[in-house]
């Protein structure tokens, strides 16, 4: 693939493809060029996972933005810090023109979210909401396939009118999130035609990338016809062999091989999930102690202003093979419903350090429950907290049965639609990989452990957490045989 347009040109010329990327011999590749050549109004793209799509919709807004004087481009995310890396990209790139390209264009105006340059071209991100506002508009759908399905709607029904002056255009790219959506159904047109896209549609599985594929021109003739397994280990890069060796099987297809995974075995399945979807929701994220500490803050300060709730419940699972811990913290509303409010990740954190961190989020808030896993490794931890929160904490014992009951309340409560979750890849995919089997001894089992690397932890927790929501003495195991009975059992 060659650079034709003037966008692919401008960019292979004058940039230094190395500093905007951040990556030692970066190279173009060739999907890249083919996105930066189309210039029609409409094109689909079926992706897999970490193959710079986004990177390659902000360059093409940058050149775009220079070549075409006022122009409005508008990129949509599932999420804000999707939204705001859109920004970090185009900024990248500005900053790594040839400095007399950049010095001829330099930033008007820049925030987390917009870009402006001199010649009055903007570069605008947000999270999921429709986009609208002047006409001509380049817009670029990023995951559109992890929208909820009626914001999904929405969001397209307002983009196509938003583009139909002129030049404007609709870009969509996303990995799969099974067979269904409005994704789905432009990618397959399934139900209907989608006439303006034939021609412009893209399937880029890793084994179609330099990045995650060491032969891309051997594996485009042979990668489709052999067994995942086989195929990355014939061609995948280092890494994408690690990646895959620590995924489920169904997971890696639909993350890196584009693969339409039916969600019937799931105990939760996507279409529950997304109905407790918020794009709205007030919900901090944190990954790491100086984030879940500033996270904290955040909590605190929505609880002053009335935004989340003034009761909270917890749940934390304590990570025994990543030494990762995962915290979940909910809103205890007077109707029942339980949003969660703190989504809190410790990795490779010492256990002096977790029991710091955890004491000073649960002491810090009006957390009246907190179930925490006390198996294994956590018993320590769950101890220690325990002793510091009588009352307030309390060790849960990872044993079939529980399991059993926090899957099914998890559920239940979520099948009420009593669940609000915000739009985070990570939280939804641990909720959806639950499945429900049966053990030697004709046990039920609700477990993710297909592999030795995943246990879904943030599942746990967040099932943890709506379990405590039940009140005092949460840990104890009841019977089973109502719970059984109910139409979540068939």
């Amino acid at each position: 693939m060659k650079p034709q347009s003037l966008h692919a040109r401008l960019l292979t010329d004058f940039l230094d493809l190395e500093a905007a990327t951040g990556v030692g011999g970066a190279r173009w590749e060739p999907f890249q060029l083919a996105f930066l050549n189309h210039r029609g109004r409409f094109a689909h793209t079926v992706k897999a996972r970490q193959i710079a799509w986004s990177w390659t919709a902000a360059a093409d807004a940058l050149a775009d933005a220079l070549l075409v004087a006022d122009s409005v481009h508008v990129f949509v995310s599932i999420n804000l810090e999707e939204a705001k890396e859109k920004i970090r990209y185009a900024r990248n790139i500005h900053a790594a023109l040839r400095p007399d390209l950049r010095g001829a264009y330099p930033l008007a105006r820049a925030s987390q979210t917009e870009l402006e340059l001199v010649n009055g071209s903007r570069l605008i991100s947000f999270p999921c909401r429709p986009p609208r506002g002047k006409p001509r508009m380049r817009i670029y759908l990023d995951e559109m396939a992890h929208y909820p399905d009626a914001l999904a709607r929405e969001i397209y029904r307002a983009a196509l009118p938003a583009t139909v002056k002129g030049d404007g255009f609709v870009r969509i790219g996303s990995s799969p999130l099974g067979a269904r959506g409005l994704f789905w159904e432009i990618a397959t047109e399934s139900t209907r035609k989608y006439p303006g896209y034939d021609g412009r549609r893209a399937l880029l599985p890793w084994w179609e990338v330099h990045a995650l594929c060491r032969d891309v021109v051997g594996a485009r003739g042979s990668a489709p016809d052999l067994p995942t397994p086989v195929r990355t280990a014939r061609f995948g890069t280092a890494a994408l062999v690690e990646i895959f060796e620590n995924m489920f099987l169904e997971d890696f297809q639909q993350e890196f091989e584009c693969q339409w995974v039916d969600a019937a075995t799931a105990w939760i399945p996507w279409e529950i999930i997304q109905r407790n979807q918020d794009d709205a929701l007030v919900c901090s994220v944190a990954r790491g102690v100086d984030a879940a500490v500033d996270a904290l803050a955040a909590v605190q300060r929505a609880i002053q202003a009335g935004t989340v709730e003034g009761v909270l419940v917890g749940g934390i699972d304590v990570g025994r093979v990543r030494d990762c811990t995962e915290l979940v913290l909910l809103g205890k509303t007077t109707t029942g419903s339980l949003p969660v409010r703190l989504l809190v990740t410790l990795e490779r954190t010492p256990f002096d350090a977790q029991a710091q961190v955890l004491g000073r989020i649960v002491g810090g808030l009006p957390c009246s429950k907190v179930l925490i896993d006390q198996n294994g490794l956590g018993m320590q931890l769950a101890e220690q907290l325990a002793r510091q929160f009588p009352g307030r904490v309390e060790g849960a014992q990872f044993t079939n049965p529980h399991k059993e009951l926090w899957a099914v309340e998890a559920r239940v409560q979520a099948e009420r639609g009593a669940t609000p979750l915000p739009l985070d890849r990570d939280l939804v995919y641990q909720i959806h990989s639950i499945r429900r089997g049966r053990s030697a001894t004709n046990t039920a089992t609700f477990d993710a452990e297909r592999n030795a690397q995943h246990h879904a932890d943030k599942f746990w927790a967040w099932a943890l957490a709506i379990w405590a929501a039940r009140g005092p003495g949460v840990a104890a195991l009841p019977r089973l045989d109502s719970l059984r009975k109910q139409e979540v059992w068939g």
